[in-house]
C-alpha cells in the first residue's frame, strides 16, 4: 500500500516539527508550507491525501486556504483539518463553512491528531487518483 501524504500549513517552526514528527511516526508521509499561499500551491500541485491548516497564517489565513482547496477542482475532495489555537465558536463555525472536516484546539494530544488523520483517510476516496 502507498504511504498517504499529509500536507501540514502551519507558520510556527515548532508546531510545524512537532506535527511532522507525530505523522512521520503514525506512518505518513509529510509536506509542510509556512504560508498559505504555499500551502495552496503544493496542494494543487502534489495533491496529499489530507491537509492539516492552522487558521493563523501571515499574509492569506487558513480560513483562505480552506476555501481556496475546497474551491479548486484538483482538491475538492481532499478531507481537511484545521489546527490551531483560535478556538473561538465564531472561529469553529467559519472553519466547517469554509470546508473544514474535523476542528482541534492546539495543544493536541498526539494520538488524537492521528486518530482523527486515520479516520477522515479511512472515509475519504484517494486524493490522487
Amino acid at each position: 500500500m502507498e504511504t498517504q501524504t499529509v500536507l501540514l500549513v502551519e507558520d510556527d517552526p515548532a508546531s510545524l516539527d512537532i506535527f511532522a514528527t507525530i505523522l512521520r511516526h503514525g506512518g505518513y508521509a509529510v509536506r509542510t508550507a509556512q504560508t498559505a499561499e504555499a500551502g495552496v500551491e503544493l496542494a494543487v500541485a502534489h495533491r496529499p491525501d489530507l491537509v492539516i491548516v492552522d487558521l493563523g497564517l501571515p499574509g492569506a489565513s487558513g480560513f483562505d486556504v480552506l476555501e481556496a482547496l475546497t474551491d479548486h477542482p484538483e482538491t475538492e475532495t481532499i478531507p481537511l483539518i484545521v489546527c490551531t489555537v483560535h478556538v473561538f465558536e465564531h472561529d469553529r463555525i467559519r472553519a466547517r463553512r469554509a470546508g473544514g472536516d474535523v476542528f482541534l484546539e492546539k495543544p493536541v494530544d498526539p494520538r488524537h491528531l492521528l486518530s482523527q488523520v486515520r479516520t477522515l483517510l479511512t472515509a475519504a476516496p484517494p486524493a490522487h487518483g
